[in-house]
C-alpha cells in the first residue's frame, strides 16, 4: 500500500497468540444424529467456545464446522496476548465438561469433547479475499498452534515454546516433549496448560540495585502502619521500571507485622467488577479459582461470619454477590428488590466493614498491583478504602503506571485530594548506568558476558530493570551469535525479546490510525527525525494532531523547535517496536520515500548528509544510489582527511555491492578504492 493509502490496510508484522479449538469426535456423530441436531449441539459448542475469546478480549478468525481459530494480538496488541488466550483456553475446556452432561442427557451420547492448542510469535497480519475480505494472521505461529490442537489429547490444552515462555510465572506448565509438526523440519517442544498458579509469593530471581532510598521510604510507611496510622502508598512509574518488585520488596518488610493481601488489575478485567478486591477477598478466605460454588459459601460463612459476629447478617448476602456466590431464596429476594446503586453500595459497605475488623486485631495491608487497568467499580469502593486509613491500622499499597486518562490515576488524584495527610508516593525513575551495569553482573556468572556487551546492554536499556532483563536473556539464549550482533551492531527490531515486543507494541496499538501510522515512518526516519519530514511521508490528513498525540502519550518528546520541529523516540526500543510492526516489503518502500524526502530536508550541506541518505537508500530497493552516497561520504572523508573513515565507508560499499549482484561493475571499482587505488567509478546502473 503506498502511504497515505486508506483503502486497504497494509500488511504488518505483529506478536500475536493464535488459538485453535476443536470438537472432538463430531465426525461420528452424523451416524446417531439428524443434520438439524447435529447443528444444534455442534453450533451452541462452537459458539460458547467464540464467547470464551472475546470475553478475554481476543477475535474469532474463522469457524471451522467444529472449531475455531482465533487470534489474541490482533486488531491490535496487549501485552499480556498469551495469558487473554491461556484463559479463554482454560474457560473452553471448563465449559465443555458441563456441555458433555447436557450432550448425554439430550442425547445420550459420551465422551464428547473439545481439546486447544496455543502458540505465540511473529505473524504476518493482512487482508485477504476479495468483496467479503478478511484479516488473517500467516506464519509459523499459526501453524504450530493448529498442529498442537490437532496433536494434543480430548480435554486438554498445549501449547508451543513462545506461549510457554510468557505463562510460566502465573499457570501450571507440564512437559509433553517434543510433538512433530507436519512441514515442519524440527519438532515442536509443547507443554500442557494445567490452571492458574496459586496465589503465593513467588521467590525473586533477580537482585533489587539502585532502589536504596526508595527502600528507605517503604520502611518509613512501614514503620507508621505498625504505630496504628493509616497509610495510602502509591508506587507509581512506567512498566518494567519494578513496580511490582517493589510491591513483593515491602511484603518482605511487613512479614509477620500485619496480614498481606493482594489483588491485581488486569487488562481484561472490565466483566469482573471490584476484581482485585474479590481476588484478595478471595486469598483470606483460602478459595482458590477453581473451587466448587458450594465450597467458597461454605468458606465465607464459617471465616467471615466468625469474623463480623453479629454484623454477619447484614453483610454476609453482599459479600456472597461480590464472589458470586447465591446464598438462601429468600436473602436473594431481597437484593433483587434493590436498585444498582443500592447493590453497589451494599457491596463498598459490607467490604470496608469486613476490612476494618480485620485490622482491628493487627495492622492490615490492602496491595493493588497494576492499578491503571482498574475499571470503575474497583476505582469507587478503593476510595471509600480510603476513609479506612483515618479511622483503622490499614495501608492501601497500588502501583500504577502514569497514565492520565485511566481509572488508577483518577484514583491517585481522589487520594492526593482529600487523603493527601496519609500519601506516600514513591516515583519509580530509571536506574543510573552505574546501577543498570550492577544488575547484569548480578544475574550473570563473572566473565561471561565481555564489557563492551555489558555496555551496549546499559545503553539499550536505558535504565529501565525489565529491560536490562529481556535483552540479557535474549543475548544468552541465543549464544555465541547474539553476542557477536551485540557487539557489532544494534539489534534490529525482529530481534526485539517477544516480551518486550508484545508491551511495546501494545502501546504503539493504543495510538489513533493516524498518529500510529506517523510513529511508524518516524521509526524508519530514525530515532531522532524532523517531523515535517515524517508526516510528509506518512500522508498525515492532520500532522498537528497526529504528533500531538505521539507526545501526550509519551511515545515521543520534543528535541527542539528551532529552525524546525524535531522530535526523539522516548527509548529506542519504542522506536524498534513500531519498526516491528512494517514487513520487510514495506521497510523497503518507506526507507525509499525516506531518502528521497531526506534529500531535500538535508539539501547540499552538512557532513553527515551522504551517509545518512546512503544509509535509507540501502534499506530500499536503490542500491545503486545508495552505493553513489557511500562514495560521496567516503570522498568527503578523504578530503577533511580521515582516512580511516574513507576507510571504513569504502569496504561498507564492497558488502552493498556483494549483496546486489546486478552491481558488479561497481564492486570490482570499490574494491579497488578500499585497497588504496585510486581510479574514478563507472558510471551506476539507472534503477
Amino acid at each position: 500500500m503506498a502511504v497515505g493509502d486508506r483503502t486497504r490496510p497494509s500488511d504488518e508484522m505483529r506478536p500475536i497468540t493464535a488459538l485453535f479449538a476443536d470438537i472432538v469426535g463430531s465426525t461420528g456423530l452424523g451416524e446417531r444424529l439428524g443434520p438439524d441436531e447435529i447443528k444444534a449441539l455442534v453450533g451452541e459448542c462452537v459458539t460458547r467456545m467464540s464467547r470464551a475469546v472475546e470475553e478475554f478480549g481476543g477475535v474469532v478468525q474463522a469457524f471451522m464446522g467444529d472449531g475455531i481459530c482465533a487470534y489474541f494480538g490482533v486488531p491490535a496488541a496487549h501485552e499480556d496476548d498469551p495469558e487473554r488466550a491461556a484463559r479463554a483456553a482454560l474457560r473452553i475446556i471448563g465449559f465443555a465438561v458441563d456441555y458433555a452432561s447436557e450432550v448425554k442427557a439430550a442425547w445420550d451420547i459420551d465422551g464428547f469433547n473439545v481439546r486447544v492448542g496455543l502458540n505465540s510469535g511473529p505473524a504476518a497480519v493482512g487482508v485477504v479475499g476479495g468483496e467479503d475480505s478478511q484479516t488473517v494472521a500467516l506464519g509459523d505461529t499459526t501453524n504450530v498452534a493448529a498442529r498442537l490442537q490437532g496433536a494434543t489429547e480430548p480435554g486438554t490444552i498445549a501449547i508451543g515454546p513462545g506461549t510457554a515462555s510468557r505463562l510460566g510465572e502465573r499457570f501450571v506448565l507440564e512437559p509433553l516433549g517434543e510433538i512433530s509438526v507436519k512441514g515442519r523440519a524440527e519438532a515442536v517442544i509443547a507443554s500442557r496448560l494445567v490452571g492458574p498458579r496459586p496465589v503465593t509469593e513467588p521467590p525473586s530471581r533477580t537482585p533489587l540495585v539502585g532502589r536504596d532510598a526508595e527502600m528507605v521510604t517503604l520502611g518509613s510507611a512501614m514503620n507508621d502502619l505498625r504505630a496504628g496510622r493509616g497509610q495510602v502508598l502509591l508506587l507509581v512509574g512506567d512498566a518494567g521500571l519494578g513496580k511490582t518488585r517493589m510491591l513483593a520488596e515491602l511484603r518482605a518488610l511487613v512479614g509477620t507485622d500485619a496480614a498481606w493481601l493482594e489483588g491485581r488489575c488486569v487488562s481484561y478485567g472490565t466483566g469482573s467488577p471490584y476484581g482485585p478486591f474479590v481476588e484478595l477477598l478471595r486469598t483470606w478466605l483460602g478459595a482458590e479459582e477453581a473451587d466448587a460454588e458450594l465450597t467458597v459459601r461454605m468458606k465465607l460463612r464459617a471465616r467471615a461470619g466468625a469474623l463480623l459476629g453479629a454484623a454477619a447478617d447484614r453483610t454476609l448476602p453482599f459479600l456472597g454477590l461480590m464472589l458470586s456466590v447465591r446464598l438462601e431464596p429468600d436473602v436473594e429476594r431481597d437484593l433483587l428488590a434493590l436498585s444498582a446503586d443500592e447493590l453497589a453500595a451494599g457491596m463498598q459497605d459490607a467490604f470496608v466493614l469486613w476490612a476494618e475488623a480485620l485490622a482491628a486485631a493487627r495492622p492490615l495491608v490492602l496491595a493493588i498491583d497494576d492499578l491503571h487497568w482498574a475499571d470503575a467499580t474497583t476505582r469507587e469502593l478503593a476510595v471509600r478504602v480510603l476513609t479506612l486509613t483515618d479511622r483503622a491500622a490499614v495501608m492501601l499499597a497500588m502501583s500504577l503506571r502514569p497514565d492520565p486518562g485511566s481509572e488508577g490515576w483518577a484514583l491517585r488524584l481522589a487520594a492526593q485530594t482529600g487523603f493527601a495527610h496519609r500519601v506516600v508516593e514513591v516515583p519509580l525513575l530509571p536506574l543510573a548506568p552505574d546501577a543498570s551495569r550492577a544488575l547484569i553482573e548480578a544475574l550473570v556468572p563473572a566473565g561471561l558476558v565481555g564489557e563492551p556487551v555489558k555496555d551496549e546492554l546499559v545503553a539499550k536499556a536505558e535504565g529501565n530493570p525489565l529491560y536490562v532483563e529481556e535483552l540479557l536473556r535474549a543475548l544468552l539464549e541465543f549464544g555465541g551469535d547474539r553476542k557477536r550482533t551485540w557487539t557489532i551492531t544494534p539489534s534490529t527490531a525482529a530481534e526485539l525479546p517477544p516480551a518486550l515486543e508484545a508491551l511495546l507494541v501494545a502501546r504503539i496499538d493504543r495510538l489513533a490510525p493516524g498518529a500510529r501510522r506517523l510513529a511508524q515512518v518516524a521509526a524508519v526516519v530514525g530515532r531522532e527525525f524532523p517531523v515535517s519530514v515524517a508526516t510528509a511521508v506518512a500522508g498525515s490528513e492532520n500532522p498537528d494532531r497526529d504528533v500531538a498525540e505521539l507526545l501526550r502519550s509519551e511515545i515521543v518528546r520534543e528535541l527542539r523547535r528551532f529552525p524546525e520541529l524535531e522530535c526523539t523516540f522516548r527509548h529506542g526500543l519504542l522506536q524498534e517496536a513500531a519498526l516491528s510492526t512494517l514487513t520487510p516489503t514495506t521497510q523497503r518502500e518507506l526507507y525509499g520515500k525516506v531518502g528521497h524526502a531526506m534529500e531535500s530536508y538535508l539539501g547540499e550541506t552538512g557532513e553527515e548528509r551522504f551517509e545518512r541518505l546512503a544509509f535509507y537508500l540501502y534499506r530500499s530497493t536503490e542500491s545503486g544510489k545508495a552505493l553513489e552516497y557511500i562514495d560521496r561520504a567516503a570522498e568527503h572523508a578523504v578530503a577533511v582527511e580521515a582516512p580511516a573513515r574513507a576507510e571504513q565507508l569504502w569496504t561498507r560499499g564492497v558488502r552493498l555491492a556483494e549483496r546486489a549482484e546486478r552491481f558488479g561493475r561497481q564492486l570490482e571499482w570499490l574494491k579497488t578504492r578500499s585497497t588504496g587505488e585510486m581510479p574514478r567509478p563507472p558510471s551506476p546502473p539507472s534503477d
